[in-house]
């Protein structure tokens, strides 16, 4: 059955590509080969049709019609112009069917063929069959005329024929309009799909983003422009093409290439999807650094039908991160220097016992003022060259004593602020630990909160256990944080809109470190807060065993 329907399916598109002049032959020649077999049978019988005058002129009229066929530019005629032959067939079929009806039953049938060809035109299906019913009865019913019978009944039972062909009809006309409305519908969808897929093209084309799609084979099925571009970047020097395990590719820090199982390709094929991992492309000044992430597809079954890689070229991003953070570390290092100095006759001359106590007051304003802002310069010189990957020097410490000493080194900026310092750490909480960034992180949530609190408020400094963690939680009484602010509170740089309202210097940089720092240590820390009420600070480290 799938060879047949092959088969026609074949010949459909072979008749469909022929011209106007070849499809009209194609639809007569059926009813011209039938009528040559039905003229073969009669000229074997004795006393067949064959020798009669009627039956000769309908053989005759059919072969002129197949010869009109072949004759007539039908490419310069209208498109309904050729549904005149079917017409006509009736004509030579009821020519046979009369003078060969008493010897050779079922003639009438033949008018099949013009039948099929009219009701299957698809031009104006209602109009067709009505004129290949009415042609139908006209062929049966005019030998009666001719004769003059009268009988009623001879009429009625010769509309046997006429009604099956007319059922023929019926049922091709609707089979076609059918077709024609689903060829429609499916000529549609193509172009719909042809349209989108040129779209898609378009777009992967034109983004600034290396594409490259991988069937479930390993083979490359697609890569766009920007991918070619960064495959020539990755070929070695002299080379126009390259396998896979060729490649420059390299670790974003590193000499040594990757090897081809860590490649993100082969990783890709693997399973192991990837979420922006950064890698070096070819040598030298020409390198590119490329973000590179990794998914696989499905088909409509479900099963694996390939990968999808994006390629996005940061070389520019990481050299300005680069030249960011030299940028930082140096202006860091040139304004600790005069800092220091600052802070230090400051204190010099807060020892000389002949300053008026207006004197002295403005010198511990100076004091703070320098503490505060080189506390902010280390800030920007550890976003410059520390990371939450960083490596730490790890001691056993005690996490409470370290927040009360936070809190005592806090006591004299609260009290020129007016602010209360409660502390609650009178449990041991021991951790494993750096001393230099677990101080800064506890320094940073107390000066913060004495930062934005209000003269007359109190901030409460608490250390507790929770099972097998050790908690420090800073609570204020100050400005608090609005909902949509608290999500990005551990963002660097990033600050909240009420301190931004307020005019309360800062750099956004403190929590960001400190989260960092906590990480490190396999914590974290939390936040939670209401504008106008204060906020909590939570510290979470793992205690040691």
């Amino acid at each position: 059955m799938e060879k047949l329907l092959e088969v026609l399916l074949a010949a459909r598109r072979r008749f469909d590509g022929l011209g106007p002049r070849g499809r009209v032959v194609l639809a007569q020649l059926p009813l011209n080969a039938t009528l040559v077999l039905v003229y073969a049978v009669a000229a074997f019988m004795d006393s067949g049709p064959a020798r009669q005058g009627v039956f000769v002129a309908g053989q005759v009229l059919a072969v002129v019609i197949f010869a009109a066929c072949a004759a007539i530019p039908w490419h310069r005629l209208p498109s309904w112009a050729p549904l005149i032959i079917p017409v006509l067939d009736f004509i030579p079929v009821g020519l046979v069917r009369s003078a060969g009806a008493p010897v050779l039953s079922g003639l009438a049938l033949i008018a099949v063929f013009p039948i099929m060809w009219l009701a299957g035109s698809g031009h104006r299906p209602r109009l067709v069959v009505a004129i290949g019913a009415f042609a139908s009865i006209v062929m049966v019913w005019t030998p009666l005329l001719m004769v003059g019978a009268s009988a009623g009944h001879s009429f009625i039972a010769e509309l046997v024929a006429p009604l099956m062909l007319i059922t023929v009809a019926i049922v091709i006309a609707v089979m076609t309009a059918s077709g024609i409305a689903q060829q429609a519908r499916v000529e549609e969808l193509l172009a719909r799909s042809e349209t989108r897929e040129r779209l898609l093209d378009t777009v992967l084309e034109t983004v600034d983003v290396g594409v490259l799609v991988i069937d479930d084979q390993g083979q490359n099925v697609f890569l766009n422009a920007k991918q070619r571009q960064l495959y020539l970047a990755a070929l070695p020097d002299g080379r126009s093409s390259a396998p896979e395990g060729e490649l420059l590719v390299y670790r974003e820090t590193g000499d040594e290439p990757v090897p081809p199982a860590d490649r993100p390709i082969a990783r890709a094929q693997s399973g192991d999807m990837l979420d922006h991992e950064v890698f070096r492309l070819g040598r030298g000044p020409d390198a590119r650094m490329v973000s590179i992430s990794a998914r696989e597809f499905h088909d409509p079954t479900g099963d694996h039908a390939g990968t999808v890689l994006a390629a996005s070229d940061v070389t520019e991003v990481v050299e300005a991160v680069r030249a960011r953070d030299s940028f930082l570390a140096s202006m860091s290092h040139e304004f600790r220097t005069p800092l220091t100095s600052l802070l230090g006759y400051a204190e010099l001359l807060q020892e000389d016992p002949s300053l008026s106590p207006e004197a002295r007051s403005d010198l511990q304003v100076m004091s703070r003022n320098a503490r505060h802002l080189r506390k902010m310069v280390d800030n920007i010189l550890a976003a410059s060259v520390e990371g939450p990957t960083a490596e730490v020097q790890r001691t056993p410490l005690d996490l409470a004593r370290l927040l009360a000493h936070a809190a005592a080194s806090a006591v004299p900026d609260a009290d020129g602020r007016g602010i209360a310092v409660s502390v609650e750490a009178d449990v041991e909480l021991p951790v494993l630990g750096d001393r230099t960034g677990l101080v800064r992180v506890l320094d940073n949530l107390v000066s913060n909160a004495l930062k934005y609190s209000e003269s007359g408020t109190t901030v409460t400094l608490t250390a507790s256990r929770e099972g097998d963690w050790a908690v420090c939680s800073v609570a204020d009484q100050g400005l608090g944080i609005a909902p949509e602010d608290v999500e990005r509170v551990f963002t660097r740089f990033q600050r909240s809109t009420a301190a931004l309202q307020a005019g309360i210097p800062g750099t956004g940089l403190g929590l960001a470190l400190a989260q960092e720092v906590a990480i490190q240590h396999g914590g974290g820390l939390e936040c939670t807060s209401e504008l106008g009420v204060g906020s909590v600070f939570t510290l979470r480290l793992p205690l040691a065993a």
